[in-house]
């Protein structure tokens, strides 16, 4: 199919004004974001400097801190684990699910698992720009939320 180039200048601008549409709601007083045709707000959105976040730890006997494997902590992938770990701790099943996770935990064999005493659900706090550019890794502020005394085996 053969365009003028009067058409073709056409269908270039109808095109180009199509992919820069989702710019308009930047300024919207609520914005949609629709596929195809995003304004991806996951990357313009305004976030906190820190990021609360749940997860495990276990302590040995010299209280030497290690963290629990989401692969114990629940079924599925990383992102999957920690939204169940989230929902349990803010539906006030936090003490269950750190017992199931300790239930779990002593049926493992091997270091670390093996000389745990202890296992807590945390939520860490961590500050994002410090974690991803490897500055600090460790959390800002951290509480906890439930704990599980492991039996002597």
């Amino acid at each position: 199919m053969i365009y003028s180039q009067k058409k073709a200048t056409l269908i270039s601008i109808l095109i180009i004004l199509l992919v820069l549409s989702p710019v308009v709601e930047n300024w919207a007083s609520k914005p949609k974001d629709n596929f195809p045709l995003s304004y991806y707000p996951m990357f313009s959105k305004k976030r906190k400097a820190t990021y609360g976040l749940y997860y495990f730890v276990g302590y040995d006997s010299a209280q030497n801190r290690y963290k629990i494997s989401y692969k114990i902590a629940g079924t599925g992938g990383f992102n999957q684990v920690r939204r169940q770990i989230r929902k349990a701790a803010r539906s006030g099943r936090a003490d269950i699910i750190t017992q199931e996770v300790a239930e779990r935990v002593v049926q493992k064999k091997g270091h670390p698992y093996s000389k745990l005493e202890r296992i807590e659900l945390v939520k860490g706090y961590y500050h994002l720009e410090k974690y991803f550019s490897k500055q600090d890794t460790l959390p800002v502020y951290e509480r906890k939320l439930a704990y599980y005394k492991i039996e002597k085996r």
